[in-house]
């Protein structure tokens, strides 16, 4: 408890307490025809002062609660008028006009632009052979088809989205996750690991091999980091 709580607590107990005993008390020495009891009337005195005193605390911390709660407000509206003056302030300045190059030079800058964002190779074709049993994967830049079930995939920034269906992993750093789900697989070097499984796989020069060599696939060209993390998903699966 509070010590101003405390306070509050004995001024108001004490109150009740003498004033009720002391009126007790001054009634049954009336009845009982002794007069006026002087321990009676102090205690009766002493009570009606302590709940006075009791009642102005608790009056005076009240409105001093309400004015601070109105202060509180006041304050706020006007930190929030200031922010509106000036966010106006900020909108009404003076945008620096943009300098409005040619034609040509716009179209030039936008091509060399795309072309460096785009970091797939659009003209080859890349597949993922089982050795044994021919391709299951092809891969053109960003499009990867599983031939297995001719379903198509594309790599979106770090999302690799199912076509027709919505995304399907989602690739953050050296590790791709399932879209709906944890972390699958993950590239150190020429090793391919499972998130919570430890070495998965290996890549040496055209070829990707399971930790035990029982599978083996070969890869026409090399991949991208993103592309590698996309085939080892699709092949390796959850």
């Amino acid at each position: 408890m509070k010590r101003k709580q405390y306070i509050d607590w004995l001024a108001t107990v004490f109150g009740i307490f003498a004033t009720v005993y002391g009126g007790y008390l001054l009634a049954w020495h009336f009845n009982h025809g002794n007069g006026l009891n002087s321990l009676a009337l102090v205690l009766l005195i002493l009570g009606i002062i302590s709940l006075a005193f009791a009642i102005t605390l608790l009056a005076s911390r009240y409105l001093f609660s309400k004015k601070k709660q109105k202060d509180d407000v006041i304050t706020k509206v006007e930190e929030v008028k200031t922010e509106i003056v000036e966010e106006k302030k900020e909108e009404e300045k003076p945008r620096p006009k943009e300098e409005i190059k040619p034609a040509k030079e716009r179209y030039e800058n936008v091509e060399r632009s795309s072309r460096s964002s785009y970091s797939y190779s659009v003209s080859s074709t890349i597949y993922v052979k089982q050795v044994g049993y021919g391709p299951l994967l092809r891969v053109e830049g960003s499009r990867i088809q599983d031939m297995r079930n001719n379903t198509y995939y594309r790599i979106e920034g770090n999302m690799v989205n199912q076509e027709g269906y919505g995304p399907r992993f989602e690739i953050r750093g050296n590790q791709i996750r399932d879209a709906f789900g944890g972390y699958l697989y993950e590239l150190s070097g020429n090793n391919i690991n499972k998130v919570y499984g430890g070495f998965y796989a290996s890549i040496s020069g055209s070829y990707i091999s399971l930790y035990d060599n029982s599978i083996k696939y070969e890869i026409t060209d090399s991949l991208s980091k993103k592309q590698i993390l996309a085939v080892a998903a699709l092949l390796f699966g959850n």
